[in-house]
């Protein structure tokens, strides 16, 4: 991917404008008391405090049969996390299949009249994610589903992370000659 480097769950910007982590591991949600699913990454090397310019945004296909059963959350250290969307979506099926979650869109899932069965996108989270500039932002990230009611069930085939902005400081090395003696100046 350009501009990141990944190994197993960790990835690492290699360029300074974008990160990008994509899991494509389906998972299926089912309400049974209360155990959640999510798609997790660590994420290290980036400037801290995350730039006031840094853009956010989460896509996921996420299909269910009744999605006002579901709460989305993003989790962006151990225990911060903000609502993408909380019960939203009333008895419509699969309105998640592919929805980008972006602070630019018009409506969020709180304020969008669901009508019918399918994708909607783009939507605002219910929190924004611009609340996550200026934190640190090197930690496990995860896009966490909770099926909170019986009888329907869910399918997460892929999430996407995308954090843009200026993202590390690269340190140039510059070439310093005196005395004779070249040093590489870090």
């Amino acid at each position: 991917m350009n501009g990141i480097s990944c190994s197993s769950d960790t990835c690492v910007p290699i360029a300074t404008t974008e990160l990008q982590y994509t899991d494509i591991d389906s998972k299926t949600l089912s309400y049974d008391g209360y155990t959640p699913v999510s798609s997790s990454v660590l994420i290290t090397g980036i400037n801290y405090p995350l730039s006031s310019y840094a853009l956010i945004t989460v896509q996921m296909w996420f299909t269910h049969t009744y999605n006002g059963d579901c709460e989305i959350r993003l989790y962006y250290s151990t225990n911060d996390y903000l609502v993408i969307s909380n019960r939203r979506g009333s008895s419509y099926d699969n309105i998640f299949d592919g929805t980008l979650f972006t602070d630019s869109a018009s409506k969020s899932p709180a304020s969008y009249t669901f009508s019918k069965n399918g994708v909607v996108t783009p939507l605002k989270p219910e929190q924004a994610f611009s609340t996550i500039r200026g934190k640190n932002p090197n930690a496990l990230w995860k896009v966490w589903f909770s099926d909170n009611a019986d009888g329907d069930d869910g399918e997460i085939d892929k999430v996407i992370i995308t954090i843009q902005g200026k993202l590390i400081q690269l340190k140039l090395l510059q070439k310093v000659q005196y005395l004779g003696i070249t040093e590489l100046n870090k």
